[in-house]
C-alpha cells in the first residue's frame, strides 16, 4: 500500500467513525484555539500600548530627585539648570519645563471640585500635546512676572461655567488653606488619557499655571524637584538623557551620589513589551498543556482502533503487507486527525481573537508565526502520539491477528 492509498484508507476510517474522530480532535482543537487566541490578544495588547505611547510621545522623558537618597534644597533643579541644558543640548531638546504639582480645590455653585495645579513654563506645550481651543497658553512674560493666570480644559470649563468660552473669567482656588484668584487666559481640549478604556474613574482636572507662581506656596524660589523634557524625533533618547544627567550632577556636585533619576517613555515601552511578551509566552505555554491531553486522547483512540481492526491487519499481513505499510497506514490516520483538529483550532482561535479584541477595545494581532507553529505542533502531536499505536499494529502476529474475534 503506497502513501496515497494510506491517506484514502485513513479518510475512510475517519468518515466511518465521525463522532469518535471529532471527539478525538477536541483536545487538539481546544489547545490550538487557546494558544492562537492568547498569542493574538497578547500581540494586540502590545500594539495598543505602542499606539498609546506614540500618542503620548516616545521622545518624552523626565528627570527627578531620588528621594531615597535624602536630597537637600541645594539639589533641587533650578531655572539656571534649564538654561544650561538648552545651551548645551539645544539641538536635541525640543522643550524643557519644570513640572510642579499641587492639589487644590475650587468652589463653584455650592460644589467643591478637586483639581491639580501644575506649574510649568512657556515651553510645556512643546512637551505635552496641548490643543488650545480658546485664548492662549502660558508665555515667558507670565513666568517672569509670576502672573496669577490659569489654562483649563474644556470639560472643566463646561462644568464650572456651562460653556467653553471662559477667557477672562476668574477661578477661585484653595491651595494649602490659601485662597487665590486665577484669571483664565486659555482653554485647551482635554486629551484622552492613556489606557482610558481600562479606567472607569474620573481624575481631577489639570490646571496649568506659571511655575514661578507656584513657588509662592514654598520657601524655594524658581526651584523644582523635576523636569519634563521632550526631545526631537531624531535624537537618541537614552544618550541625550545620559548627557542631561551628567550635566545636572556636575552642576549640583552630585557625581556618583545617585541623587537624580531619569525616566524615558522609550525605556518604559521596552520594559512593558518585555513583560507582556513573557506573560503571553507563559500563558500560551499553559494553554498548550491541553495539546498534551489531546495527544493522549489520540493515542487512546488509535489503540482502540488497532484493537477493533486486528483481524483486518491480520488479513493485510497475510496477503503481503509489510511492517512499514501497516505502520504508515495508522500514522497517516493519526496525522490527519490531529491536523484536521489543528486547522479547526486555528480557525476557531482566529475567530475568538477578533471577538474578544472587539469587546476589549484593542486591535487583534493574529500572528502568522503562531499559526505556522500551531500547524506544525498539531502535526507533531499526531506523529508522536500515533507512533506507538501504529508500531503496535505493525508488530501484530498475522496468525494471532487472524484468530482475533
Amino acid at each position: 500500500m503506497n502513501l496515497l492509498e494510506s491517506i484514502n484508507s485513513a479518510i475512510e476510517a475517519i468518515i466511518a467513525n465521525k463522532m469518535r474522530s471529532l471527539l478525538t480532535m477536541l483536545g487538539i482543537i481546544i489547545g490550538i484555539s487557546s494558544v492562537i487566541t492568547i498569542v493574538a490578544l497578547g500581540n494586540g495588547s502590545q500594539r495598543l500600548i505602542q499606539q498609546e505611547f506614540e500618542s503620548f510621545g516616545v521622545s518624552r522623558a523626565f528627570i527627578s530627585l531620588n528621594w531615597r537618597e535624602s536630597p537637600t534644597v541645594n539639589d533641587l533643579l533650578t531655572k539656571e539648570d534649564i538654561e544650561v541644558l538648552q545651551m548645551a543640548l539645544g539641538e536635541q531638546i525640543r522643550g524643557i519645563s519644570p513640572q510642579i504639582r499641587n492639589a487644590a480645590r475650587v468652589h463653584q455653585r455650592n460644589e467643591i471640585t478637586s483639581i491639580f495645579l501644575i506649574g510649568v513654563n512657556e515651553q510645556y506645550n512643546r512637551i505635552e500635546n496641548i490643543n488650545m481651543l480658546n485664548g492662549r497658553f502660558i508665555m515667558a512674560e507670565d513666568i517672569a512676572n509670576s502672573r496669577m493666570i490659569a489654562v483649563i480644559d474644556d470639560e472643566f470649563a463646561k462644568n464650572l461655567f456651562n460653556r467653553t468660552d471662559v477667557v477672562g473669567e476668574d477661578l477661585i482656588a484653595n491651595v494649602q488653606e490659601q485662597s487665590i484668584a486665577l484669571t483664565i487666559v486659555g482653554v485647551y481640549e482635554k486629551p484622552v488619557a492613556p489606557f482610558a478604556q481600562f479606567d472607569s474613574g474620573e481624575s481631577p482636572p489639570d490646571v496649568y499655571v506659571p511655575a514661578s507662581m507656584m513657588n509662592m506656596f514654598t520657601d524655594n524660589d524658581d526651584l523644582s524637584n523635576g523636569l519634563a523634557i521632550n526631545l526631537f524625533p531624531d535624537a537618541d533618547v537614552q544618550d541625550t538623557m545620559d548627557k542631561i544627567l551628567s550635566i545636572i550632577e556636575r552642576r549640583h556636585d552630585a557625581v556618583g551620589k545617585d541623587l537624580y533619576r531619569t525616566y524615558t517613555a522609550e525605556s518604559e515601552l521596552a520594559l512593558i513589551n518585555q513583560i507582556m511578551g513573557i506573560l503571553t509566552a507563559v500563558i500560551g505555554a499553559i494553554a498548550a498543556i491541553s495539546l498534551l491531553v489531546g495527544g493522549i486522547g489520540i493515542m487512546n483512540i488509535m489503540l482502540v482502533s488497532v484493537t477493533e481492526r486486528t483481524r483486518e491487519i491480520g488479513i493485510r499481513k497475510a496477503i503481503g503487507a509489510k511492517y512499514a505499510n501497516i505502520r504508515t497506514q495508522f500514522l497517516v490516520e493519526s496525522l490527519i486527525i490531529s491536523s484536521l483538529g489543528g486547522m479547526i483550532g486555528i480557525i476557531l482561535g482566529t475567530f475568538l481573537s477578533f471577538i474578544v479584541a472587539y469587546v476589549a477595545g484593542f486591535p487583534p494581532a493574529v500572528s502568522i508565526s503562531a499559526v505556522l507553529l500551531a500547524t506544525l505542533f498539531s502535526a507533531g502531536v499526531g506523529v508522536f502520539f500515533g507512533y506507538y499505536p501504529a508500531s503496535k499494529a505493525a508488530r501484530l502476529d498475522p496468525i494471532q491477528a487472524l484468530r482475533y474475534e
